[in-house]
């Protein structure tokens, strides 16, 4: 399975990509005759949503924007995309791929967003005089980076970004520790202001009406690693603590059947009744959702008041922020480093860390409690209000 996706990866890029970087060409030298090309990479959906205020910024008139993605379903999705001029696909990390990109796209400047560093590209871009920007970045004190071997060759890589921008004064003294010649600034993330706007415009009738009126606890980006504590939890709840005013959105991190097997498996067990959301009977309502759907859990964080964030007993916790616009009370496991957001809002009681199922359900008891709740969903809120505007602060770094 995993080699016949990279097999299309490969063949994607193989049929496409140097037809995108032709037809990218063919538009600059149409349209962009005396602007400076810029080159935007991102290596996932998520990224390129961090890229969008970015983007929406940027004076078209003085700019060429290219927009460059690795995955064939971003690609695909975003092609049309007016956010910028152009969009191609990033070249496998070589040689002889790198030097013929620049070459045939001639960029002024090479930006990547986060955390996927191309050390070809990188040296070559520096090589043909290109300015490279890292924004976003993003490095926690365990990444392999760090690892012995590879400490050396990623500090020398990270030195050769002319400006590294990053959200925070902790990402900043960890990027110093790897790298610490590297030219470092701190302008915010624009993932906050990403989260902000769509919080804004929420999507309407994404649940059924009966858990519009009810309170609720979502468990987003749930992964096999939580079924244990939530295992915990529900013991320590009782059968009867989901009712027609206590509702459970559970939304997974994957939505395959072999994902959403276990979830049901558990539940089961406990004697706790659930539909999935794509099989919701009016007639017969549920207490417990599983949302078998992709791409709205940011916007279910609106109809809850609890959210439980996922992988924080494993690979580390998922995004704590989209909740946390939304004024849930955010909690979470004990591996939080890999988000600093997630351990800056642990240091100011705005998103609660928790080290089992029992302390898991204390908090869901919380929600019986409607001015505890209001009172850290207000601190949750606070804190990613004022992280708004990184967008400006990265665009005024760019282009200064």
């Amino acid at each position: 399975m995993i080699s016949s996706i990279f097999n299309a990866k490969i063949r994607a890029h193989l049929w496409d990509g140097g037809k995108s970087i032709k037809v990218a060409r063919r538009k600059i030298n149409l349209s962009a005759e005396h602007k400076e090309v810029i080159l935007f990479h991102a290596a996932s959906a998520g990224e390129y949503e961090q890229l969008k205020p970015i983007l929406k910024d940027i004076d078209r008139a003085k700019y060429f924007v290219i927009a460059t993605f690795f995955s064939p379903t971003i690609f695909e999705k975003e092609k049309e995309t007016e956010l910028v001029d152009s969009v191609c696909y990033h070249p496998f990390d070589l040689p002889w791929s790198a030097i013929l990109f620049f070459i045939k796209l001639k960029p002024k400047k090479y930006i990547i967003t986060r955390h996927d560093v191309w050390p070809f590209h990188i040296y070559f871009a520096r090589v043909f005089g290109i300015q490279t920007i890292l924004i976003n970045a993003n490095l926690y004190p365990d990444s392999k980076r760090f690892l012995f071997g590879l400490k050396s060759f990623n500090g020398w890589l990270f030195h050769q970004f002319d400006l590294i921008l990053t959200g925070s004064e902790n990402l900043k003294n960890t990027i110093l520790s790897l790298s610490p010649k590297s030219n470092v600034k701190i302008t915010g993330d624009s993932r906050f202001d990403q989260v902000i706007k769509r919080s804004q415009n929420i999507k309407k009738n994404l649940l059924p009406s009966i858990f519009e009126n009810s309170s609720n606890i979502i468990l987003g980006s749930i992964v096999d690693s939580d079924l244990p504590i939530l295992s915990q939890a529900f013991d320590k709840l009782g059968t009867d603590f989901f009712n027609n005013d206590i509702r459970l959105i559970i939304v997974p991190h994957e939505v395959r059947d072999s994902d959403l097997k276990p979830i049901e498996n558990l539940l089961n067990k406990k004697g706790l009744s659930h539909q999935r959301i794509t099989q919701f009977e009016e007639l017969n309502p549920p207490k417990i959702l599983i949302v078998d759907q992709v791409g709205i859990l940011a916007d279910l964080y609106a109809y809850a008041k609890i959210a439980y964030i996922g992988a924080g007993f494993s690979t580390g916790v998922h995004s704590v922020i989209e909740p946390a616009v939304h004024k849930c009370l955010v909690v979470y496991g004990p591996r939080l480093d890999i988000l600093d957001e997630a351990v800056e809002m642990a240091k100011i009681n705005a998103g609660i860390v928790i080290h089992s199922g029992i302390e898991l359900a204390e908090v869901f008891f919380k929600i019986k409690y409607s001015s505890e709740i209001k009172k850290l969903g207000n601190s949750a809120y606070q804190f990613i209000i004022k992280k708004e505007y990184a967008s400006k602060r990265i665009i005024n770094e760019i282009f200064s």
